[in-house]
């Protein structure tokens, strides 16, 4: 497990792509590209816009608290087979970290088991360039992050930071 400072957490509450509040522009934004959606509301907001996403990650968790039962409902309707991974709260998994790549080439749902807030860090390292990783800023709105280089190297250098080995993450 990478544990993240709060240092780093302090970074990371500066959205790392634009945030996006208007429904027509996200649909917009992510009708050309692979999308890695990271978030149960997230997730269920871009259904609700007709944007399935390549892979969808979730926790049944929203602000710390559980998930309502037909919005939990909605998730395991539309995503029954999940791949399934640890992440405790604070932390991100070396192995998802590893495995990100893997589970974006497959498609389909990942459900956390602990946060998955911080996993996004992994599945931007593990996306394409080019593929959008979408996420939620909380009272702000959707975070769209449209991978590249520059982003890579920023979010490697922020987990490097916080403990994982820089090589380890390529």
């Amino acid at each position: 497990m990478v544990t993240i400072p709060e240092r780093i957490k302090e970074k990371l509450r500066t959205p790392i792509g634009k945030v996006e509040t208007d429904p027509a522009k996200i649909k917009k934004l992510c009708s050309s590209s692979r999308v890695i959606a990271v978030g149960d509301i997230c997730v269920l907001e871009l259904l609700k816009l007709c944007v399935r996403p390549h892979l969808a990650v979730f926790d049944f968790v929203s602000k710390r608290k559980p998930l309502e039962k037909p919005l939990r409902d909605e998730l395991v309707k539309q995503f029954p087979h999940p791949a399934r991974y640890k992440n405790p709260q604070g932390t991100i998994s070396e192995k998802l970290i590893h495995d990100a790549p893997m589970l974006i080439d497959r498609g389909g749902c990942v459900l956390i088991d602990g946060e998955e807030d911080l996993t996004t860090l992994a599945f931007i390292l593990g996306a394409n360039e080019g593929d959008i990783v979408v996420y939620g800023q909380p009272e702000k709105g959707m975070v769209l992050v449209k991978v590249d280089k520059k982003i890579k190297d920023g979010v490697r250098g922020l987990v490097s930071a916080a403990g994982t080995l820089g090589h380890e993450i390529e």
